[in-house]
């Protein structure tokens, strides 16, 4: 539905009134009316309905989601779920959501499961559930509204650490002791435009998975256009499979406070507003803090920007963070490609605890050749970023174009690379427990359709 709606009034059934109105008009009894905004739905005519305080189509029945879910509900994909404020799915209720769900959000809503709930949220291709802005097509923004979230019992190295969006700090709790925590699925799911504060306060991101552990599935998952994080993940052992960060406002995966899974087929796709594509981090004002973020990623893309920013890089550790990166590129972040930050992580990349490995790294930086820096605290060990990551042994690529055709494409980015630097005889499978087929360098197949064909979405707003 466009900004301005005309609709047409029949003068049998109008009579006088329309007559007046549209007399200036010298028309045939029609009447041109702005439906933009509004305060109630018979301000839409018999065609609208008024969301957000802005007119729309009618389309598929609205629901009002208002209050906290406290009993097993399940949400169908024959209505459309409206998010007037923080939604919180109250242990031990489980919230189901059906294939072909859209879910709105209008400004300060989210939807949150407090730890001891769960979300099973699982689409399928064709119909993925959609978390969106409750705004119309075209007035859409990030931050719209505040995001998804899911909150478990398995560790993290915060142990007093809470959303701070309730009152109650206990039903606010995050975290515990169950490593194998099921917090739910989510498997074909989007979130838009999320990352809002929340009453002013806190800001969500698109994604966020909190202490969920091992018995999680997170599998086909896009967060897009968000003003925070796109994905991030808070402690917890939950393993994440195909999944993409586009255009975050900040970070496109923030892996912090002891995040221990694993990860395989992650994409981030930049945006000149954004910050890090990948930042992994341990715990701010503790770097030492067990249990440390350690974690296993393989096949991973990231495409930064044709724009130049002031602060951007491909994988960023910090904190005390460490982990393990393989099967990976990373092209065009406008800062550099990898940026040791602190004392902990410095000695770290001393103890070979951050490894990257059969990457490839193209267009770093405004020189096309920013691949490693370190801040001043990391400077103060032994570690020697150049020395470490360009050792043949980690049979890391830096320089070769990868073969996007489109790789800016912001609308429908291209991820696709060609075969001829991404694949080869060096290059051996991942360990059990991951894709063993994808011998290749970065997220996608150079032979095959990208796993993202059919349900995820690239929307400006």
């Amino acid at each position: 539905m466009s900004q301005a709606v005309s609709d047409t009034f029949d003068c049998g059934r109008w009579g006088l009134l329309t007559l007046l109105l549209t007399l200036p008009l010298l028309s045939s009894c029609s009447l041109a009316l702005d439906f933009d905004e509004c305060n109630t739905s018979s301000d839409c005519g018999a065609e609208g309905q008024c969301v957000a305080g802005i007119c729309q189509e009618l389309g598929k029945p609205r629901v009002e989601v208002t209050d906290y879910i406290v009993e097993d509900t399940t949400w169908t994909a024959d209505n459309d779920y409206v998010l007037k404020n923080l939604i919180i799915v109250i242990q031990p209720a489980t919230l189901t959501i059906e294939p072909g769900t859209r879910i709105l959000g209008e400004r300060n809503s989210a939807l949150v499961t407090q730890a001891g709930a769960k979300l099973v949220a699982e689409g399928t291709r064709e119909n993925p559930i959609v978390f969106t802005s409750a705004k119309p097509e075209g007035q859409r923004r990030s931050g719209d509204w505040g995001g998804l979230a899911l909150i478990g019992k398995a560790t993290l190295n915060r142990p007093e650490m809470t959303l701070r969006i309730l009152e109650n700090e206990d039903e606010d709790k995050i975290g515990g002791t169950d490593d194998t925590w099921d917090c739910g699925t989510l498997k074909y799911v989007r979130s838009e435009f999320g990352g809002g504060l929340i009453d002013g306060q806190k800001a969500l991101n698109g994604i966020t998975l909190a202490a969920c552990g091992s018995e999680t599935t997170v599998d086909y998952i896009q967060a897009h256009l968000g003003d925070d994080d796109g994905i991030e993940l808070f402690g917890g052992t939950v393993d994440i499979r195909h999944a993409v960060s586009s255009r975050p406002q900040g970070d496109g995966f923030d892996l912090d406070v002891g995040w221990r899974g694993t990860g395989q087929f992650l994409a981030v796709q930049m945006d000149s507003n954004g910050e890090e594509a990948i930042e992994i981090e341990n715990r701010g004002e503790q770097p030492t803090a067990t249990p440390q973020t350690d974690f296993q990623i393989y096949n991973y893309t990231i495409i930064g920007t044709e724009e130049q920013t002031d602060l951007q890089r491909g994988l960023i550790v910090k904190s005390g963070g460490l982990g393990y990166l393989s099967h990976g590129i990373v092209m065009s972040p406008s800062t550099g490609g990898i940026h040791i930050e602190g004392t902990e992580s410095g000695q770290h990349g001393v103890a070979d605890k951050i490894i990257v490995e059969n990457t490839l790294f193209y267009n770093i930086g405004a020189d096309g050749t920013s691949y490693f820096s370190m801040d001043e605290l990391a400077q103060q060990t032994t570690f020697d970023p150049q020395a470490h990551f360009t050792s043949p042994e980690y049979n890391n690529v830096f320089g070769s174009d990868p073969g996007f055709e489109t790789p800016y494409n912001l609308g429908d980015p291209d991820w696709v690379p060609s075969p001829e630097h991404t694949t080869g005889r060096d290059i051996g499978p991942p360990p059990d427990g991951f894709d063993l087929t994808a011998v290749y360098r970065g997220a996608f197949s150079p032979s095959a359709a990208p796993w993202t064909e059919g349900w995820t979405a690239y929307p400006k707003n």
